[in-house]
């Protein structure tokens, strides 16, 4: 017994250690590789500021908002049209984990008012000011809006095919990015379960006696739980679906946030 306690510690003490050391070998290769550009703290030197076309980014504001992978992916292959060279011949892979490590220990304090101004700045345009989109642009409505923290981060910095929305990362600096993003996110609406319940029994209860005994079909006649529909799906099914001619004006009178509260209210009673 005693054997194995003294094999355990000694084995954490030795993952530790290799933490330890992996930390200060990044810190190194990143002085060694990253520094003059970029700053020893992330937050960009005098010389990555004067770089052309475009200025060194701050790194502080991407260690807790982009993926490891884009961040080797950036290491490792560079950004064409800018400063920023491949690492590859330079750092082994080993290595440009080591440096994502140790830039993922940089820290920022975010800036909300920051944020709702490059917000009005950059995006009021399309998405409204209060992000509702009703702009007749055809903008997404980022009240509603499901998108992880980093995955907003990634559309801000490289807009999404298909659409209007294109990269803004060179009218928002990565601190501006990080700001806008956590800006949108405080703009979405915090669904409320109790006005939830009472618009069902208002608005639905005289044909659906519960949430669960709704039973919703969909292709092949495969029944469908309501807790693993999107909120997009359900909001479809509420406001146009077949029932929406006998429910009448009780769904036609319906607002955006009300069934945004009633698919609040049927999640949370058919989990």
């Amino acid at each position: 017994m005693l054997k194995k306690v003294v094999i355990t510690i000694g084995c954490s003490m030795l993952f530790a250690g290799n933490a330890v050391a992996s930390d200060i070998h990044g810190k190194d290769l990143y002085e060694q590789n990253c520094a003059s550009c970029h700053g020893m703290d992330g937050k960009v030197s005098e010389m990555g500021k004067k770089l052309k076309p475009y200025p060194a980014r701050d790194l502080t504001a991407l260690a807790e908002v982009v993926d490891r992978d884009e961040l080797r992916r950036i290491i490792a292959y560079g950004i064409r049209g800018t400063a920023m060279v491949p690492k590859r011949y330079d750092l082994d892979a080993s290595g440009i984990e080591d440096v994502i490590d140790y830039i993922f220990t940089f820290k920022r304090k975010i800036n909300m008012a920051n944020g709702k101004e490059r917000f009005k700045q950059v995006c009021a345009t399309c998405h409204g000011f209060d992000g509702r989109a009703k702009t007749g642009m055809g903008a997404k409505n980022l009240v509603y809006s499901n998108l992880s923290l980093k995955d907003t981060v990634h559309t801000i910095r490289y807009g999404r095919t298909g659409t209007k929305m294109t990269s803004k990362r060179h009218q928002l600096n990565n601190p501006d990015i990080e700001d806008v993003a956590h800006y949108v996110h405080d703009l979405r609406f915090k669904a409320d379960v109790g006005k939830g319940s009472k618009l069902f029994s208002s608005t639905c209860k005289s044909c659906h006696s519960s949430p669960s005994a709704i039973k919703v079909r969909g292709n092949r006649a495969k029944t469908m739980k309501l807790a693993e529909m999107s909120d997009y799906l359900l909001n479809l099914r509420i406001r146009h679906g077949r029932h929406v001619d006998r429910a009448g004006k009780n769904v036609a009178n319906l607002s955006e946030d009300d069934t945004q509260n009633i698919i609040a209210y049927l999640k949370k009673e058919t989990k």
